[in-house]
């Protein structure tokens, strides 16, 4: 087991129900010191799953500079993942390094590949050659199938099912227990639908509900 000196220094940027589950997962990992939280609407010295909120997200760079060089981007998205994209380059601008969580119950291949700031949440299946963007979460029991790419800044929310050979483009925010079939195209800052089955391909900008899902307007 490391010692705490081993661990290294890691901030979580804005707090909530996210960064909740988060903690517990590096809690269970133990790789990480977790310093704090920037949170920029809830008080300095209130916690979350027993980590403080220590400043605000304007704090980033004073943290930097005091030797905190890993943050990890902690709040949730529903539907709009552009929050978390601004965060994203905020602390990439500052310098931060931000690493990759996968919880100890997710089964991930080997030939998988996995960018920087991903959250994998417990009881996840990411199989072979698939390919996970940055800042993206993966969350409770989604099945990703083999050969599947989800570009960056994605939130696939829990309980989806992502069929083999399927492309997500960036932005995009699958909803709850959603259904995609096999070589679907979904484009860019896409939403669909909780429950919603994706049968075909689907362009930049939309939101798509129902079985099988339709556009129902333009973003």
């Amino acid at each position: 087991m490391q010692s705490q000196l081993d661990k290294k220094k890691l901030i979580l940027v804005g707090g909530g129900g996210h960064c909740k589950v988060v903690i517990s997962q590096l809690k269970k990992l133990n790789e990480f010191e977790v310093v704090g939280i920037t949170d920029n609407y809830k008080p300095i010295g209130s916690s979350i799953n027993g980590v403080n909120i220590i400043g605000t997200d304007e704090d980033l760079l004073k943290f930097y500079k005091e030797d905190i060089k890993y943050a990890l981007i902690t709040i949730g998205s529903i539907q709009d993942n552009s929050k978390r994209y601004k965060l994203y380059k905020m602390v990439k601008e500052i310098g931060f390094m931000l690493p990759i969580i996968i919880s100890p119950s997710s089964i991930i291949d080997e030939t998988v590949k996995i960018d920087e700031g991903i959250v994998i949440m417990p009881n996840c299946i990411v199989n072979v050659d698939s390919k996970i963007g940055k800042n993206c979460i993966i969350n409770s029991g989604v099945i990703v199938e083999h050969d599947c790419i989800i570009g960056n800044h994605c939130h696939i929310a829990p309980g989806v099912h992502i069929s083999g050979g399927v492309e997500i483009g960036e932005l995009s925010f699958i909803g709850i227990g959603a259904t995609i079939i096999q070589e679907v195209r979904i484009g860019k800052n896409v939403t669909i639908g909780a429950g919603s089955v994706v049968v075909d391909d689907l362009p930049d900008n939309v939101v798509a509900v129902g079985n099988p899902a339709r556009v129902i307007k333009k973003k």
